[in-house]
């Protein structure tokens, strides 16, 4: 009579992390489910430029570079200032940009750049549906050296503004691209459409598959699962619990 030889140690690891593997996906095999839309954004952006402001940086010039930082979302020009909760709900936005831009002034132990214009911009996201700041965050933007004075302004302006400011933004994260909707739930884990999360990122429901505004869920990027971002999270207030097709937000952590 023969007998089967035992795997040995390292290949029972192996097979039982390959079992352990098999059933995760088997687990999250019911996505198969009507595919949801991704989350629609439309946002209402203010972006005014000082008085003092203007002789360098054209507000034409400034609204566009904001745009290019907002990204592919259904925009809408504010033109008259940093646009309020009220002007936001009137404008049935989901979400409202202010993003002044003005000089920065060059005190005693600030770090401005010698023979570059020193300015700032203090930008902030605003949820229109629940009504809270979401994202603030204050950022220093120096410009390239002034060009020959020859040049009429707008070239100027473009020669000072056009490579620094993208440079600059691109160093914070992108809001809304980061805007979805949870398409499967099993607790505590659930999956986010979102791709490119990073482990221990957060991200909150803010509102349910009908656009209803919700208490607020808090969940954490465990991993990237294929295209979708696996999160765990603990219920909210009264027990609820996040649902296929609700809309979630990031939370971001302003930089230094």
């Amino acid at each position: 009579m023969s007998e089967s030889i035992p795997p040995a140690k390292g290949t029972a690891g192996k097979c039982a992390r390959l079992r352990c593997a098999i059933l995760v996906a088997v687990l999250w095999f019911p996505l198969a489910q009507p595919v949801l839309a991704k989350a629609p954004v439309r946002v209402l952006a203010g972006a005014p430029v000082s008085d003092d402001a203007r002789l360098v940086m054209p507000q034409s010039l400034w609204g566009k570079l904001v745009a290019d930082w907002i990204g592919a979302v259904q925009l809408v020009t504010f033109p008259s200032g940093v646009p309020t909760l009220a002007d936001c709900k009137a404008a049935g936005a989901d979400f409202a940009v202010g993003a002044p831009f003005g000089l920065r002034p060059r005190l005693p132990g600030m770090p401005n750049s010698p023979g570059r214009v020193a300015a700032r911009t203090e930008i902030t996201i605003t949820n229109c549906l629940t009504g809270t700041v979401v994202y603030a965050q204050t950022i220093s933007i120096d410009s390239e050296p002034p060009p020959d004075s020859s040049a009429d302004p707008d070239s100027a302006a473009q020669a000072l503004w056009s490579k620094d400011v993208p440079e600059t933004l691109a160093k914070y994260p992108a809001f809304f691209s980061r805007i979805a909707r949870i398409v499967n739930v099993q607790p505590p884990n659930a999956l986010v459409d979102l791709n490119g999360a990073k482990p221990g990122d957060v991200m909150r429901v803010y509102a349910s598959s009908t656009g209803k505004p919700r208490p607020p869920i808090y969940l954490t990027v465990k991993r990237q699962l294929g295209k979708n971002a696996e999160v765990t999270f603990s219920p909210g207030s009264g027990g609820a619990q996040p649902a296929v097709g609700d809309f979630v937000e990031p939370v971001t952590k302003p930089r230094s």
